[in-house]
């Protein structure tokens, strides 16, 4: 009887073997927008570096959350940092008057450039990278090409920024001639 129960344990195990597939990489989608500087930008094709930091919002309340992350990345020589507010399509009136609410609570240049706001499917936006919740900022280490590469939510923790440090040092690594 022992032995059935032992045979019959692996004969379960190996049909959930056999049909695990690899799944294929998260990546950003084609996204076109225009920054708060009033640029087009198109991600990931203008990611500029070869990893990028893009953090996604999606709650007023999450501002300082989204600054946080800044920071960490401001810290990283060579991290380019976005942030990523989302929002569902709206017409041109909406948007108009969010951009103008954000613009008009920054002065920094670079902020200016970096806050790309997102008016989009966000539930087909959301899907295609894997996020589950709108609930905390999204945090994504994604390459040049858009894969992500390492991905958090919520606040900036030191094991966060550590763990961030990390993956782009590995990245840093790999790029080096």
């Amino acid at each position: 009887m022992k032995n059935f129960c032992i045979l019959l344990g692996v004969l379960l195990l190996i049909p959930a073997a056999s049909f695990s597939v690899a799944q294929p990489p998260v990546t950003l989608p084609n996204v076109t927008a225009y920054n708060l500087s009033k640029n087009k930008v198109t991600l990931p094709q203008d990611l500029s570096t070869p990893a990028s930091l893009l953090v996604f919002s999606f709650l007023h309340d999450q501002e300082v959350e989204v600054k946080g992350w800044e920071q960490a990345a401001a810290s990283l020589p060579g991290l380019s940092s976005w942030s990523l507010p989302i929002f569902p399509r709206e017409n041109v009136v909406y948007r108009w008057w969010m951009n103008s609410s954000l613009r008009s609570s920054t002065h920094d240049s670079h902020e200016l450039d970096a806050t790309v706001p997102l008016y989009l499917n966000k539930s087909k936006l959301l899907g295609s990278l894997q996020i589950h919740s709108e609930r905390e900022v999204v945090v994504l280490l994604v390459s040049h090409a858009g894969t992500v590469l390492w991905r958090t939510s919520g606040p900036v923790t030191p094991e966060k920024k550590n763990a961030l440090s990390a993956a782009f040092a590995s990245v840093a690594n790999a790029v080096k001639p």
